[in-house]
């Protein structure tokens, strides 16, 4: 899950997921007169593989098996 912080100088004031909700909170706090900014979170999210409930196996990717193979037997 993300973290977006506000900073306020070197202390963390908030953390949110979602970085609207610590924009509005900066926001909010620059109303008030802290100089605070918003340090969105960069780290990437590895991708989920979709796996097949039936075969227990990820949806692409796989070699084909069952009736339907290019096996030659």
């Amino acid at each position: 899950m993300k973290q977006h912080k506000v900073m306020l100088g070197t202390r963390v004031l908030y953390q949110a997921a979602q970085l609207s909700h610590a924009q509005r909170f900066a926001a909010a706090r620059r109303a008030e007169g802290l100089d605070c900014h918003v340090v969105p979170d960069t780290t990437t999210r590895a991708k989920r593989v979709r796996i097949n409930s039936i075969t227990g196996k990820p949806y692409c990717g796989s070699p084909p098996e069952g009736r339907f193979s290019d096996k030659t037997e």
